[in-house]
């Protein structure tokens, strides 16, 4: 996303204080400061899952996908601040949103401090699809549907549910075969119907007829696979599948619970490669998360809080989640992108004398043992004698051979970030265990620096914070009269800032003890 191209777009400057404009500055991007109140942002924001999509012409400027406030609270910090339903968001804090999937556009609004630096510009009627080389506006009946695509979508069941004394049934939808959200048949039914008039020449299908009774188990059958089919035709189809129509039903909205509070399914990997599949509410925080796989794996609570749940990312690195996010929204935005599952169970400790108080719990101690033999696996120091040797150790032989490689076992590193300590703001490699903290300089392409490497023992370190994107600590060393602060930009922060928590309260912990011994 490139925060530059939409500074063009935007002619209007300064705060727009209320929520009525007129004709002319409704046309034109306008930016606005949304200060929270006691209540948050006071606004929904709605939009299409994925990024990309169709380029379309609003008030005469081709712009790509954007997400869309949905509603604003009354009274609330939005309203105040002039923004409306209907607004669509260009920029958010600076960086530009347009092709954004909903969760990037939700992190940044997430993310923000106080204040909330918002481009919006307000939608129109009779916007018009757009093709993105040609550049000109085309007519709601020159629609492209011949480019297709398969997004692996299905309705495997349904469920009822009891709404204010309501009973009715839902159809889940999953994508990938992962649960993305879930319907009612006069949902589908709206849409079909908005559809129709937003694609007047494209050849929809009928939907499963409506009926007047209680349908039995085998009609309601029929209605799932007729609706499965329906869903996978027009999302098949790029031109349709993705409009906001499309991309709205397929989405949950982050700020307001949905209407229809069903258990959703996620796929858990643990340290020894098994999968353990979890029922969840749609809204369960990783904390809430992290404690049903903890009663469901029987993991003994004397060692849960040595372990975590972690996003998978690539094969080097993995993120503790941060205990008030959303574990599911992350599994569904990386249903095109992960595996089995982007999320994981892991350990969350650093300290070898810690690690080694929960190995006499068989669970706790068979997940080390598995991650030990994972970190050990990805060193190229270990010679072919060593690795002979280590097949007959036992777990616990194995765990305390594998912490004497005091760099690599129980190292964190992380991926390349700038740094305020190099010319320019060069980029470095962080990596930290329960010894150093090392700050490594790289090249823009992650090619390490020989001899460019700064060490930094844990009693150095003084204070250590996180300002918006940047997580910033400070050292200073024996030889310096004043302390020294160093900035790193990173979208991994708050990781940084857990790892340094964990370490220094271990470090405190155990010198703790020694000095009760």
């Amino acid at each position: 996303m490139d925060v530059s191209s939409s500074a063009r777009k935007v002619s209007l400057s300064g705060i727009i204080t209320n929520s009525i404009k007129s004709s002319s500055a409704s046309n034109a991007p306008r930016s606005i400061i949304v200060r929270k109140s006691s209540n948050g942002f006071g606004f929904n924001v709605r939009g299409q899952v994925f990024e990309g999509g169709q380029v379309k012409a609003i008030h005469g400027t081709l712009y790509g996908p954007l997400q869309h406030v949905s509603a604003v609270s009354n009274r609330g910090a939005a309203e105040r601040a002039g923004l409306c339903v209907g607004d669509k968001i260009l920029e958010v804090n600076g960086v530009d949103v347009e092709g954004a999937s909903h969760k990037q556009v939700v992190d940044l609004i997430k993310h923000s401090d106080d204040e909330l630096h918002l481009v919006v510009i307000a939608s129109v009627g009779e916007e018009t699809h757009s093709d993105i080389h040609s550049g000109e506006e085309s007519s709601g009946s020159s629609n492209d549907y011949s480019e297709r695509r398969s997004l692996a979508i299905t309705i495997p069941d349904y469920s009822i549910l009891e709404v204010n004394d309501e009973k009715f049934y839902v159809f889940n939808i999953h994508i990938a075969g992962r649960h993305l959200c879930s319907r009612r048949y006069r949902e589908f039914a709206s849409l079909h119907q908005q559809l129709k008039q937003e694609f007047p020449d494209f050849p929809f299908s009928s939907l499963p007829k409506k009926w007047p009774f209680k349908l039995s188990d085998q009609q309601l059958d029929a209605r799932r696979r007729g609706l499965e089919q329906y869903l996978d035709k027009i999302c098949s189809v790029r031109v349709v599948g993705d409009c906001d129509l499309v991309q709205e039903f397929l989405s949950a909205d982050v700020y307001e619970r949905d209407s229809v509070s069903i258990d959703v399914e996620i796929k858990i990997m643990l340290p020894d490669r098994s999968v353990s599949v979890l029922k969840i509410k749609r809204f369960s925080t990783a904390d809430k998360v992290y404690e049903a796989i903890v009663e469901k794996i029987d993991l003994p609570s004397e060692s849960a809080p040595y372990f975590y749940l972690f996003e998978i990312l690539d094969y080097t690195f993995e993120r503790k989640l941060r205990p008030t996010e959303y574990p599911h929204q992350i599994y569904v935005q990386n249903c095109c992108t992960a595996n089995t599952t982007c999320l994981c169970l892991r350990k969350f400790v650093f300290s070898p004398i810690v690690e080694n108080q929960i190995l006499k719990y068989p669970l706790a101690r068979d997940y080390l043992y598995r991650e030990a033999i994972d970190q050990l696996s990805r060193s190229q120091n270990s010679t072919a004698d060593q690795r002979s040797a280590l097949k007959t150790f036992d777990e616990i032989e194995y765990i305390k051979y594998a912490q004497t490689f005091t760099d690599i076992y129980n190292t964190i590193t992380f991926p390349l970030c700038p740094c305020s300590s190099r010319k320019d703001n060069g980029y470095v490699i962080v990596s930290l265990n329960s010894t150093r903290l090392r700050l490594h300089a790289c090249s823009d392409d992650g090619q390490l620096e020989a001899d460019q490497i700064a060490d930094f023992e844990w009693n150095t370190i003084g204070r250590y914070c996180i300002d918006e994107q940047y997580f910033i600590f400070e050292y200073k060393r024996s030889t310096m009269k004043t302390v020294k602060p160093v900035k790193l930009q990173s979208p991994f922060g708050q990781f940084m800032y857990d790892c340094f928590e964990c370490i220094l309260r271990e470090l405190q912990l155990t010198n703790n003890n020694k000095s009760d011994e």
